[in-house]
């Protein structure tokens, strides 16, 4: 927007990836997309301990981050994700 209008700290969490069935939708993931947008930082995680500290990161980031969740992790990944506060830069 070359500095018309501020998004603020906008944080947008998605589900990205396939989890073993889905042919029909096999070919539309808009990451790319997405990692050519100026001005919009991409992160992702792999497992549930850097997920929590990535996301409260991203929500403190002045800059709008899409926080893309893989969705192997809903369903396979199980940790000790430690309750105080904690960030992953």
């Amino acid at each position: 927007s070359g500095g018309m209008w501020n998004v603020g700290s906008l944080t947008i969490r998605t589900p990205v990836g396939a989890v073993g069935h889905g042919a029909l939708y096999h070919s539309q993931s808009p990451e790319a997309y997405f990692t050519h947008t100026p001005g919009l930082k991409i992160v992702t995680t792999r497992e549930p301990i850097s997920a929590k500290g990535l996301l409260l990161a991203a929500i403190r980031e002045k800059d709008p981050v899409l926080f893309l969740e893989p969705k192997a992790l809903y369903r396979s990944s199980a940790a000790e994700v430690p309750v105080d506060e904690y960030i992953v830069p």
